[in-house]
């Protein structure tokens, strides 16, 4: 059995990185991970759910009574690090389609019998069927749903407004991060791993780090931006039309100056043929500039998308 964790104070330094949310997250960009603090939460508040939780993380305000853990800063400062370390947000779950996004490691650093220890936030989940802990596997980083926040009269990442952060179940798109597992469709299927979980209010460090992937042979990877009349003309949807018959893959998107960002990786001779249509642009658009920059191909972008 694995050692028992007990409660501990945690002080930490990320070397090279970037403080952000003041001490309660941090960017390395050179190791690919953001650093999180978090606390542990209460088990069985909530009676009706039986023991059953939706959540492996929430944000303070969230759901603090379906949860494993609690974090610290916001749903939005964890989008921004995450983002800064690379991370490429895909899509929520739909139906039986899985979610999509950048896959992510997310460990627990906690002390043990003495010493620091490092383990998957998967050890403090069970599944009820088996009994047993989740398998470590990486976790999909779909970037939240988005919609209306009617109070700041704009578009908001769901989760921004709901403090989801690791969701378990595909029926909600809100969660920063979605589970992998297709057994999730199901409900009330989770508990908290109680011989494994420390008690209520414990410090954890959470890390978020990139899984990476590999490109395939002879792959390319172009980064766009494109000038000129080339928002509300169906700019982004006729460059993901092209993509996707090219066989590339990648995403699209407005940025708030006007232009249009694209990341494209395919073979070659496909990004050439893109690059082509790009400069020219659906009939109602007018590209006046395209800038280009190569960049090495990473092998972690999904099917070509519209990210917003």
């Amino acid at each position: 059995m694995k050692p028992r964790v007990r409660a501990s104070v945690l002080l930490w330094l990320i070397v090279g990185g970037v403080a952000l949310g003041g001490e309660s997250i941090a960017v390395d960009a050179a190791a690919k991970t953001v650093t999180a603090t978090a606390t542990v939460a209460k088990q069985g508040t909530y009676d009706v759910l039986k023991g059953a939780i939706e959540y492996v993380v929430v944000s303070k305000g969230g759901k603090e009574y379906e949860t494993i853990l609690t974090l610290d800063c916001s749903p939005e400062e964890l989008h921004e690090a995450l983002l800064k370390i690379g991370l490429q947000p895909g899509g929520p779950a739909k139906g039986s389609d899985p979610p999509r996004g950048t896959a992510v490691r997310i460990l627990a650093e906690l002390e043990a019998g003495g010493k620091k220890v490092r383990r998957p936030i998967d050890d403090f989940v069970l599944y009820v069927k088996t009994g047993k802990p989740l398998e470590a596997a990486p976790w999909v980083f779909t970037g939240s749903a988005k919609s209306f926040d009617p109070v700041a009269n704009k578009e908001a990442l769901q989760a921004a407004l709901s403090k989801n952060i690791v969701g378990l179940h595909w029926t909600d798109p809100s969660p920063l991060f979605e589970n992998p597992r297709a057994e999730c469709k199901e409900g009330n299927i989770y508990k908290a791993n109680a011989a494994e979980l420390p008690k209520p209010g414990t410090p954890v460090l959470l890390i978020f780090e990139r899984v990476a992937a590999k490109a395939a042979e002879g792959a390319k990877r172009v980064h766009v931006f494109v000038s000129g009349r080339v928002q509300g003309v169906g700019f982004r949807m006729f460059v993901q039309r092209e993509a996707r018959l090219l066989g590339l893959t990648g995403w699209v998107k407005n940025l708030p100056d006007g232009r249009v960002e694209a990341l494209a990786e395919g073979p070659a001779d496909k990004l050439a043929a893109l690059l082509e249509k790009v400069k020219t642009g659906p009939r109602a658009a007018k590209v006046e500039k395209c800038d280009v920059q190569d960049e090495p191909a990473g092998g972690d972008l999904g099917p070509f998308e519209v990210t917003y």
